[in-house]
């Protein structure tokens, strides 16, 4: 189990199911990090108190003291109200030109309630994560977020199931905001009414805080699961040259 500022998760749901080796190098190379937070209103930080409590800022904060070598950037591309394919339309002027090394992409709450087709949706994501792998960011997708309605919006846990199974697909990461979200309330750690805003929709400094934390966790551990690289041809050659010598 994992705790900060009263957040208890259990382990497996802080454990990124796929690499990210871009990442990876950068922090080992002790050069600069450059991450963009691409999302809707949970990312720009609508119920935060104010932006330095949005979970980009939290998250930049926990990676700077953690990899004070390392120049963290947390960029926040956050935009209230888009769907996947707004996101998708902003990703070269608002994601590439910052040249990241990770792009942390949040969305499907806003598709799943505006009632985007499912296939559609999907088709947005493999097209998103491939343009931004495409031009050498690491991807992790960020699902949708816990909230008290979200099981009664129509085909709701599909669009839940489909970023899965869509970054399945890719080999890229998923955040599990909704079960760290929902297990932070059924564990009776909070209540809706505590970690979320009075909306009960949007998150507040609590859950933005909460998230900023366990992402950092999360990063931290990626960074360090690094693939010792297979030797170089010439180089396997020279040593069965050298074993039989």
């Amino acid at each position: 189990m994992v705790a900060q500022d009263g957040c208890t998760v259990p382990a497996d749901l802080l454990k990124l199911q796929a690499p990210l080796p871009k990442l990876s190098r950068a922090v080992l190379a002790e050069q600069p990090v450059r991450i963009v937070a691409l999302g809707s209103s949970s990312t720009s930080g609508t119920g935060a108190s104010s932006r330095d409590r949005t979970y980009p800022a939290r998250l930049e904060r926990e990676l700077r003291a953690v990899w004070p070598e390392n120049d963290v950037h947390v960029i926040n591309a956050g935009v209230g109200g888009q769907l996947a394919r707004h996101m998708l339309a902003r990703i070269d002027h608002d994601v590439l030109k910052h040249r990241p090394q990770l792009v942390m992409w949040q969305t499907g709450v806003n598709d799943a309630v505006r009632g985007v087709p499912l296939d559609r949706f999907k088709t947005e994501l493999r097209e998103g994560i491939a343009k931004m792998r495409g031009a050498g960011a690491d991807v992790a997708l960020i699902d949708q977020q816990y909230y008290p309605r979200f099981q009664r919006i129509e085909n709701g846990p599909a669009y839940l199931a489909a970023v899965r199974e869509v970054a399945k697909e890719a080999n890229v990461p998923v955040v599990q905001r909704y079960r760290i979200m929902q297990h932070l309330i059924e564990s009776a750690q909070f209540t809706a009414a505590t970690l979320l805003a009075p909306d009960q929709f949007h998150l507040n400094d609590t859950s933005y805080g909460c998230l900023g934390h366990l992402l950092a966790r999360s990063l931290r551990s990626a960074a360090q699961a690094v693939a010792v690289p297979a030797p170089k041809l010439q180089d396997a050659v020279n040593t069965k040259d050298e074993a039989q010598m």
